[in-house]
């Protein structure tokens, strides 16, 4: 039996069309099987000045809990994740274990999370640092009547802090800051070559995380592979949690924000905005700050949390400020990641309760900072060797 060309074709398109209805049956089955959706308070779309949007939730707050007299607490998320970030599970939620001890906690979800926006708008890093983040703490201030705001970034949502201080977010907006997983420079895992740097942003490609996670998340717990190691510390993930967080969590990483991080990654490393690196203007900061790193954290390590913590506050030499690095040889209950420090079995003793105290009603000192910079010299020690 012999088939022509067109016949071929007409057969390759009939199995093309079957293989994407089976995947995206596949997701939908394990969205369901395996999401977990969660209730909020209220939720709206800020619209920005560009016609991109953020949408904004704010958690509740448990019957019978009183409410308490501090500023409202914002969570940014990092990249190729969403307002689930720090809310996955209401087990290893930052954003629920705030808002059980009464503090009003809010989500935003910054416009390279939004799974149909659309492409012709501006999705890169300092379209977020100048319009997102501030747009959502002006709306979370605007609806609490507070005059500031305690910040909490993971990853890229401590960077785009970094870069919105004293830019578009004025300081005295911000009460306390906490930093988990933010890298003050960028430097891949792998060797980025340096010709890199001058791929058009038009061919940058946006890579589909979402549909990626989503598809194999039914999957994820039956092996370990190297690239768990480099997006968390499996060991450290309570079954079941991963799958969980691969369908409410993940989302694409856009063009624009791929090549931002392309340029810093295949250059020097150094995090610009306006063509200025953002470390510097750290010094500047004078509210207090706790900085969080995960000991074999491959996104985020240690060494790379420590540059921001050393600038933090340096033309205000009293400003309290701490580095803490989570993992066995420092005190915690095990080695962390990346993920897992928003996911960790024990991360509402290693984490969630140090920082629900850090943002509390009392002035904090210097106390972990020398514990965290000397955790940085031992595991750089131990990488030598």
């Amino acid at each position: 039996m012999r088939f022509d060309l067109w016949e071929l074709a007409a057969l390759g398109s009939l199995l093309v069309a079957f293989a994407a209805l089976a995947a995206f049956a596949h997701v939908r089955f394990w969205e369901k099987r395996l999401g977990l959706p969660l209730a909020y308070a209220s939720y709206e779309k800020l619209v920005c000045d560009d016609g991109a949007y953020v949408e904004l939730r704010r958690v509740p707050i448990p019957a019978g809990v009183t409410p308490a007299a501090l500023p409202p607490v914002v969570l940014v998320h990092g990249v190729a994740a969403n307002h689930r970030n720090q809310d996955a599970h209401p087990d290893y939620s930052l954003a629920r274990y705030l808002a059980a001890l009464g503090r009003d906690v809010w989500l935003p979800t910054l416009r390279c999370a939004h799974p149909g926006i659309l492409p012709g708008y501006d999705i890169r890093f300092e379209a977020m640092a100048k319009k997102d983040v501030p747009r959502a703490l002006a709306a979370v201030r605007e609806r609490t009547g507070a005059e500031r705001v305690d910040y909490v970034g993971f990853s890229m949502g401590g960077m785009l802090i970094y870069a919105a201080l004293d830019r578009t977010v004025p300081r005295a907006h911000v009460r306390r800051l906490v930093i988990v997983g933010s890298p003050a420079e960028v430097h891949p895992l792998l060797p980025v070559p340096r010709v890199a740097r001058f791929i058009p942003r038009w061919l940058m490609p946006r890579v589909p995380f979402r549909f990626g996670a989503r598809l194999f998340a039914f999957a994820s717990e039956w092996f370990t592979t190297p690239w768990h190691g480099w997006v968390l510390n499996p060991r450290n993930v309570a079954r079941g949690i991963t799958r969980t967080a691969l369908v409410e969590v993940i989302e694409d990483i856009p063009a624009g924000v791929l090549y931002d991080f392309a340029q810093w990654s295949s250059g020097d490393g150094i995090v610009r905005i306006d063509g200025e690196p953002v470390l510097p203007g750290l010094a500047a900061m004078d509210m207090p700050a706790l900085f969080v790193a995960g000991s074999v954290d491959a996104l985020a390590p240690p060494r790379e949390v420590k540059h921001a913590f050393d600038v933090w506050g340096c033309d205000h030499p009293s400003v309290p400020k701490r580095f803490v690095v989570l993992g066995r040889d420092f005190g915690s209950k095990e080695d962390y990641g990346h993920g897992d420090l928003a996911l960790g079995v024990h991360v509402g003793v290693d984490l969630f309760d140090p920082i629900a105290r850090f943002l509390g009603p009392e002035e904090h000192e210097h106390e972990g900072a020398e514990q965290g910079a000397a955790a940085v010299e031992a595991i750089e020690e131990r990488r030598a060797v």
